[in-house]
């Protein structure tokens, strides 16, 4: 939907919209569970102010810390937000944003914060979102949920490939027997992946490389088949890639596509690190290969199924110079899309940045502000007139597992902003030994 000139956006997410379109029926492969991991995730709804003009609101499940407000607003990148967390006592357990806010709407809208045909910017649709906006007079045009769920699945990107002719030869199976029968033909080839319909980031995928991790895993989906648990994975040998990407673009409700940036991920064991911008060599190779026609075309399927907004599409190049363009459609806004809103601001600056985090274990209560200070003491924190300087994205995945009262896992979300791609490894290498000396350990 094309904005009228002045109208409001409210912009407001969960990063882990996978786990609130999966079915609850379905079983699941082995995972440790880990609440301080799943505290920091529910933390990055920070990372949305990107997206924001001044006069936009964005409403976080917890409130930023005034240090991060006062600095993005020094640095030019000012909006509206909730000094109260969305969540109420008693409401701790919903993870879905949107339900928060039909409670809290009426108190949100008497500070202005929902403004009356305010258009809610989802970073994913979720149920709720189409409530919400007709409760309080909002604006908003969205797919229907069925759609969202069904394009998100790896069914779906499957589905594409095979039509396509591109991408690995991918088996679903659906039964403990099947897996056994199908991974264990398939071990002999090499190594197995073996993926949930809405993995993301590292979970929902597990690496098979022998028969007797298959067999435990394979007992851990019969013992949830017994339950009366439905089984549906996907199978595909491991890939030598040599690079990980992907690509943004929007289609709107016209269908009309607009391309919008590629970007390069880095990633380890299935979980992303960071993401760069897209290099010439990478960029005329998939000029030459018909990549961006490709991504045309999906966009067109995609809008024939029903949907249209933000779509992220992540794609490999192999180590033997193979192009896979579609490993799977992410059909909402993602990491690249808010470096991409990174890389503009930056642009004005005659700058550019990566985007990056760094894992920490805190010995105790950090102040975020101190941290803050402590990057201006030693002249790291970004500033336009400085040039070169780490840009914080989030305080809240950095000091959310303190507020609860575990104080160990955190998480800095930074954009290194540069004027030369050298400079990157020296910022980062700076940013780690301030964080040692003030007893932070960095565990990536």
């Amino acid at each position: 939907m094309r904005l009228a000139e002045g109208t409001i956006s409210i912009h407001c997410g969960a990063f882990d919209a996978e786990t609130l379109w999966r079915d609850d029926g379905l079983a699941k492969l082995p995972a440790l569970p880990d609440p301080q991991a799943r505290n920091i995730v529910s933390a990055m709804d920070e990372l949305l102010f990107v997206f924001c003009k001044e006069s936009d609101v964005l409403l976080t499940r917890n409130p930023l810390e005034p240090a991060q407000l006062r600095y993005l607003s020094e640095i030019g990148l000012a909006f509206r937000t909730s000094s109260e967390p969305l969540a109420e006592r008693g409401e701790q357990w919903e993870t879905n944003p949107f339900r928060l806010l039909i409670h809290k709407g009426a108190e949100l809208q008497g500070g202005e914060l929902l403004p009356p045909g305010g258009y809610v910017e989802p970073f994913a649709v979720l149920d709720g979102v189409q409530e919400l906006t007709a409760l309080y007079g909002l604006a908003g045009g969205y797919p229907e949920a069925e759609t969202i769920r069904r394009v998100n699945s790896k069914l779906y990107s499957t589905e594409w490939r095979e039509r396509l002719g591109h991408g690995p030869r991918t088996s679903i199976v659906r039964s403990h027997t099947e897996l056994l029968s199908v991974a264990g033909a398939m071990l002999g080839a090499g190594p197995v992946l073996i993926k949930d319909t809405f993995g993301v980031s590292g979970k929902g995928n597990l690496l098979i490389q022998s028969s007797a991790t298959l067999e435990r895993i394979a007992g851990y989906i019969a013992s949830q088949e017994q339950k009366g648990k439905a089984v549906i994975f996907l199978l595909e040998p491991l890939l030598d890639k040599a690079i990980d990407f992907s690509c943004q673009f929007h289609i709107d409700e016209e269908g009309s596509y607009s391309w919008l940036s590629v970007q390069q991920v880095m990633n380890s064991e299935f979980s992303y690190l960071g993401t760069f911008s897209a290099s010439a060599e990478l960029m005329e190779k998939l000029e030459r290969e018909g990549y961006f026609k490709l991504m045309q075309e999906t966009a067109q399927m995609l809008f024939e199924s029903g949907y249209y907004g933000h779509v992220c599409v992540d794609s490999m190049l192999l180590a033997d110079g193979r192009l896979e363009p579609i490993v799977e459609i992410n059909a909402r806004k993602s990491m690249s899309l808010i470096k991409k809103q990174l890389d503009d601001y930056l642009a004005s600056f005659s700058l550019q940045g990566s985007l990056t985090y760094l894992s920490v274990m805190c010995p105790g209560m950090v102040s975020y502000g101190e941290l803050l200070a402590a990057m201006e003491r030693e002249g790291l924190l970004f500033h336009p007139e400085r040039g070169a300087g780490i840009l914080p994205l989030s305080s809240g995945t950095f000091t959310i597992n303190q507020a609860a009262g575990l104080k160990r896992k955190g998480r800095l979300y930074l954009c290194a902003a540069v004027k030369r791609q050298e400079q990157y490894s020296e910022l980062l290498t700076r940013m780690r030994d301030l964080l040692k000396a003030n007893g932070i350990a960095v565990t990536n």
